[in-house]
This record gives C-alpha cells, structure tokens and sequence, in this order.
C-alpha cells in the first residue's frame, strides 16, 4: 500500500505554510485525492510535483511562470517526453502569434472607425457653420424687410406747399 501524508506533513517536509500547499494544488491543479473531510492526500508523487514547485520559485520565478511537465491519468502520473515539451512550446508561440495579429488587426479596425467618425464630425461641423450663416443670412434679411414694412408705415404725409396753405386758411 502506497504511503499517504496530509497537508500539513507536506508543509512541514517543504518548509513551507499548510495554506500555501492548498494554493499550490489549487493554483497547478494537482490531482491529489481527498479524505472524507475534504482534505488532501499526498503520494509521493504528488510531494515530488511540489518540491519541483518549490525549487522554481525559490529560483525566483512566478506562479504564472512555472511549468509542470507531469500530468496524472487515472492515479497514474506521467512525465511528457521531452518532444511533447517542444510541440508544446510551438503551439503556444502559434498561439501567441495569433493574439498578437488579431490584437493588431483590432487596433487597425478601431483606428480605421476612429478616422471615419473624424470625417463625419468635420462634416456635422461645415454642415453646422452653413446652416448658421444662412441663419444670419435669414435675420439680416427679416430685419431689412421688416425695417422696410415700418418705413412704409410710418410714411409722413406730402406736406402742401407753403404758398398754397396760405390760401387754404
């Protein structure tokens, strides 16, 4: 029968917080069983997946960066060949190819949407600027035609000449 250690052997054997192997399983999915408390049960394999762990981060490298190169298949664990490590490593440079032209091709739709919009604001705003001067076209004339209207109005009557009012008395 296969020795099983709980989580806090674990800890103690790596030197490090019980809640920190918690993270560890949780954050690189490790496939450890679970008693029926929920807590974890180590195999030796699974122990030697975290002291891999432990070793990278202590070479100072981040959770994000660190790789697993063992994968666990029915409780058996299986070290990938290195072949799978190198097809691996292609797929993601594809991968990471492809991000990068769709970023830029999203960059170039935005900036062509962003000139587009540019063009149609210019266009409201001489659109705009022509309504106004016909608008200050359009009151110059009401003004002039009401200012007319006022004049004939306010016509002085014809005054008679002064030799005839003499005589009209």
């Amino acid at each position: 029968m296969e020795t099983v250690l709980k989580t806090k052997t674990v800890s103690e054997e790596l030197g490090v917080n019980p809640t920190t192997v918690q993270r560890w399983v949780r954050h690189f999915n490790i496939q450890c069983d679970k008693n029926d408390h929920g807590h974890y049960l180590f195999r030796q394999e699974d122990i030697e997946q975290l002291k891999k762990i432990k070793t990278q981060l202590d070479q100072g490298l981040l959770m994000s960066d660190i790789q697993i190169s063992t994968f666990k298949m029915e409780g058996q664990t299986m070290e990938l060949p290195i072949e799978f490590d190198d097809k691996f490593e292609r797929l993601e440079a594809a991968i990471t190819a492809l991000e990068k032209k769709i970023e830029e091709k999203a960059d170039a739709v935005v900036s062509y949407q962003m000139l587009q919009h540019a063009r149609e604001v210019e266009d409201l705003v001489k659109k705009m600027e022509l309504m106004e001067f016909r608008l200050q076209d359009l009151e110059v004339a009401l003004l002039k035609k009401s200012h007319t209207e006022e004049v004939e109005y306010v016509k002085p009557k014809h005054k008679k000449n002064w030799f005839v009012s003499l005589f009209t008395l």
